[in-house]
Parts: structure tokens; C-alpha cells; sequence
């Protein structure tokens, strides 16, 4: 059994020589398509008088799945979107961590581009995706214990996205709460700094495409040790770059 992809009494379904860690890294351009889906998903709720300011975070994220798959995906509306180039945006994807082990809570949602290519690739199709968590960061959400110590740290620890080497945070942003004046700050406390294994601290990406507007912040990106043994020998995990999109829901 050990020869299989296995952990413990869990199997990938393949042999090791079928996978190689990590997986191939996501470019940029796909890391912008998705933030640009996300935008006008947000843009489409608020043009439909969905309450933003008021909702629940898995009311806003379930509604923001809507658009996204129903909507978006299907009519093509943001150019690269398509069913032809992406697969079924999924909300919970249930999936293991690296000990091959479910864990209680899943990904919001997993956007996954199509493989049109006629040779096998060498991944774990179920880890390969841009994973995504979702956190509301306002006064009854502190960046602490909401968006840092239940999100963030979970692409951090291997429950999520031990595969890749890109992930995504989402924050529904009300109050006045900002990624300078909140966010890194907190990340810099010398416990959760050390907690989120921070090598490097959030930071626009500085361009154009991704930068602030009345209704979000520009797209910012953290750097993550992550260190956790792969599974089947393959070595430790690398450094994880997490990707920060605040949409302002007031």
C-alpha cells in the first residue's frame, strides 16, 4: 500500500511517479482574470440592491458564488471567464489536507482551469485549483481571530492549497477597515507573525489592473513559510504567496 500515493490508511489514487509537488505555479494573468470576476461579481450584487452592508460573510459568499458560476462563467461577460477555459467554480470543495486527512471546514470556493492538453499532467487533479477563503473584516470581525487566525492561517498550516503555491483571501470590508491601517498590523505582532510564518508582508502588486477603487482595495500579496512534510517523501512544503482582494461592502 505505501507504494500507492499513500498516507496512512489514505490513497491519492495514483503512484508517486504520478505527481510531483508542488504543482505547477498559477501565472499572474490568472491570479488578474480571477480578481477582475470578482469585481464585477461584486458590482453585479450591489447593481441588484443585495445587501452587502448588513448580510451574514456565508449569505454574501453564497451569492457571490451565484453570480460568479451562473452568471459570469456561463455568459463569457469578463473576457478569458468562460465554460470553455475554466471548469464549475466549486463552494466547499471537500478536501484533505496534507496528512490526507478531511478537515471539519472546507474552501469557500475553487476556480480551476480546464486541462485541454493531450499529455497527463504530473498533479493531484483534486489539489489543483486557485483555493479561496472568504472572511467579513469589519468591527464585530477583527483581522485577528476572523481573517488572520480562521483564514489565513489555514493556507498557511497545509489545510489548504498544500499543493500549490498561490492562494486567495477575500475580505468583505466595512467600517473602515483597511489593509494598511488593519491588516498589517496585525500580521506584524510578533505572536502571529510568527504564528502565519510571514516572510514577507502584504504589498500592492502595483499594477493598474488590480489597483483601488471606490469599491476595493488594490490587490495585495503576502509571502508564507510553510515547512509541513509533503506526503510519499516528497520533501517539505514551499513558501506559499497569498493574495489579498478587499471589497468594500458598506
Amino acid at each position: 500500500m505505501s507504494g500507492i500515493g499513500t498516507v496512512g490508511f489514505f490513497t491519492f489514487g495514483v503512484p508517486p511517479e504520478r505527481y510531483n509537488l508542488p504543482h505547477p505555479p498559477l501565472n499572474l494573468p490568472v491570479i488578474l482574470l480571477i480578481r477582475r470576476v470578482l469585481v464585477r461579481a461584486f458590482e453585479k450584487l450591489a447593481e441588484r440592491r443585495f445587501p452587502l452592508a448588513t448580510e451574514l460573510e456565508d449569505r454574501i459568499t453564497e451569492q457571490l458564488f451565484n453570480v460568479i458560476e451562473n452568471d459570469l462563467r456561463q455568459s463569457g461577460e469578463v473576457k478569458g471567464f468562460t465554460t470553455r477555459a475554466y471548469d464549475r467554480v466549486v463552494r466547499h470543495a471537500q478536501v484533505t489536507d496534507y496528512t490526507g486527512f478531511k478537515v471539519a471546514k472546507t474552501p469557500d470556493l475553487s476556480f480551476k482551469l480546464r486541462n485541454d492538453e493531450s499529455e497527463p499532467r504530473l498533479v493531484l487533479s483534486s489539489h489543483e485549483a486557485l483555493f479561496v477563503e472568504c472572511k467579513p473584516v469589519d468591527s464585530n470581525h477583527p483581522c485577528a481571530s476572523d481573517y488572520c487566525d480562521e483564514g489565513l492561517l489555514r493556507f498557511v498550516n497545509g489545510h489548504y492549497a498544500w499543493a500549490m503555491e498561490q492562494a486567495l483571501m477575500i475580505g468583505y470590508v466595512r467600517h473602515g477597515r483597511t489593509i494598511d491601517k488593519h491588516l498589517i498590523p496585525t500580521m506584524k505582532e510578533s505572536t502571529r507573525k510568527a504564528t502565519l510564518k510571514v516572510l514577507e508582508m502584504p504589498k500592492p502588486l502595483g499594477l493598474k489592473s488590480v489597483a483601488a477603487s471606490n469599491v476595493c482595495e488594490a490587490l495585495h500579496v503576502s509571502k508564507h513559510q510553510r515547512g509541513f512534510p509533503w506526503p510519499d517523501c516528497k520533501g517539505f512544503a514551499t513558501d506559499i504567496f497569498v493574495y489579498h482582494s478587499w471589497h468594500r461592502c458598506e
